[in-house]
């Protein structure tokens, strides 16, 4: 007797299980990426068509776009980890997802599509080395803090003393990475963004891992709290030059506290008028944002720079260069995730990756 399923039966367990893989997804967290993405591309269109970068307006998203996909980030890598084979296996994962991405656009695009560093890889890589934020920078310090909660969350399933285990994995990662920068600078492997950003990153896997208990209380002082938050906020980001200002002390604290205050705004707001946010489908768009982000850095400098944003022609300028954004970002999307080697090599998804996380 032939129990090999049917093409088409096989065709419908494969939709089913990705109906009841989109039904437990948090739409709340999918439009908040869709948000964030959105602003990424507004505050990247603005750097490079008016002559002000938006004034204010870039001081605001600036506050909370990349500390944000931070917070989430760091929420969504919080797994249980128990055996050396799930850890290697999210280790990998990882790479895949940020790692491939990060020298992919960097090599085929930048050097030797575009002639950087004269389409000379080596000397393209000595220079990413100790400026990250020559590439893609965000999707390498992913990696690196997914890599280096994924040994966390190992060490939190190590039986006893898994809180003492996780506490020194984190130590010994924090002395190596200023280790490293004692000898080589801050800035080199984009130790500076990693150790920077790891404050965001952290809190949301420590948000994960502690939901249960906070959820308990949320609802009786979340109100409160955003309040404050969103009080706070305003008060830094119209009093405070986040953007501009050097990166002394005073100045990382200010980006810290409007970072989270900012972020916990947005996504109060995301919670309250979800069902409105997945009319207009922010939610769908979330999905993409690895995409959006890579690719929109191709094509956000279309248009010269102009005069400041806050006249007619500055306007007209950002307008015009953020409608070409997109359609070029949406054009070359569409294009490489139709192609699976492409979309592996620039995106680091395919359908297998996508099974397996």
């Amino acid at each position: 007797m032939n129990t090999e399923n049917s093409p088409e039966e096989k065709n419908s367990s494969q939709v089913n299980s990705l109906l009841n893989s989109n039904k437990q997804r948090n739409k709340t967290l999918d439009v908040y990426k869709g948000i964030l993405i959105i602003l990424v591309v507004i505050r990247h269109v603005l750097q490079y068509s008016v002559s002000d970068e938006g004034g204010i307006l870039t001081n605001f998203i600036w506050a909370v776009q990349m500390p944000g996909f931070m917070l989430i980030s760091g929420y969504f890598a919080a797994r249980k980890i128990d055996s050396f084979k799930m850890l290697a296996k999210r280790i990998l994962l990882s790479s895949l997802h940020y790692a491939l991405p990060f020298f992919s656009w960097f090599l085929l695009i930048d050097v030797l599509l575009l002639g950087y560093y004269g389409r000379n890889p080596i000397t393209g890589l000595i220079h990413l080395f100790y400026h990250v934020d020559s590439g893609l920078w965000f999707l390498w310090v992913i990696f690196i803090l997914s890599c280096v909660t994924a040994l966390a969350s190992y060490a939190l399933a190590a039986g006893r003393w898994k809180i003492a285990k996780t506490g020194c994995v984190l130590v010994i990662v924090l002395a190596v990475l200023l280790g490293i920068a004692k000898l080589a600078g801050i800035n080199f492997l984009g130790i500076k963004y990693i150790l920077y950003y790891a404050v965001f990153y952290g809190f949301g896997w420590l948000t994960k891992w502690t939901e249960d208990w906070w959820k308990q209380w949320w609802p009786k002082a979340g109100n409160i709290i955003v309040f404050l938050c969103l009080g706070i906020f305003l008060g830094i980001v119209f009093n405070f030059d986040l953007y501009h200002n050097d990166d002394g002390i005073i100045s990382i604290v200010m980006r810290i506290i409007s970072g989270f205050a900012g972020n916990a705004v947005i996504l109060t707001t995301c919670k309250k008028y979800e069902t409105v946010f997945n009319r207009i489908h922010l939610d769908k768009l979330g999905l993409f944002t690895l995409e959006i982000y890579a690719t929109h850095m191709c094509v956000n400098r279309l248009m010269a720079i102009e005069v400041s944003f806050f006249t007619f022609s500055g306007l007209i300028n950002f307008v015009c260069s953020l409608i070409l954004t997109v359609i070029f970002t949406t054009v070359i999307i569409a294009v490489f995730k139709s192609i699976p080697a492409a979309d592996l090599i620039f995106y680091g998804k395919t359908q297998k990756i996508r099974q397996i996380k």
